[in-house]
């Protein structure tokens, strides 16, 4: 029986990687990395799903990934952090955190007296 390796597998003293097609002993032999056949089927693209809304702090809603981390800079209501999930999925690029206009940790360069901080 030919077979088509769907996955990466040993059968008949060899491995045999994706898309290979051999020949099997017995319809018994057939793995769930083994398709019948000489061709795999064309891909399907799998639409990723990995962002969603949830729950953040103060009762506003922010956007996670897979890994249950905050992504990007948004926060807002239930609805539209599911649209700006959506949005995401579907492909699109995450928002950069705007731009603080707070001076940076230490004061920055607003002491001018020259004289040593206490």
């Amino acid at each position: 029986m030919q077979v088509t390796a769907k996955a990466r597998g040993y059968y008949g003293g060899g491995i045999k990687e994706i898309g290979e097609t051999f020949n099997i002993a017995k319809p018994e032999h057939l793995g769930s990395w083994m398709q019948p056949g000489k061709e795999l089927p064309e891909a399907v693209e799998q639409k990723y799903t990995g962002y969603v809304a949830a729950r953040g702090a103060a009762g506003k809603f922010v956007v996670k990934d897979a890994a249950g981390q905050m992504v990007g800079a948004f926060t807002g209501n239930k609805a539209e952090a599911e649209a700006e999930a959506d949005r995401l999925n579907a492909g699109g690029e995450l928002n950069p955190p705007p731009a603080s206009d707070a001076p940076p940790p230490g004061g920055g360069d607003q002491d001018d007296d020259n004289g040593p901080d206490a």
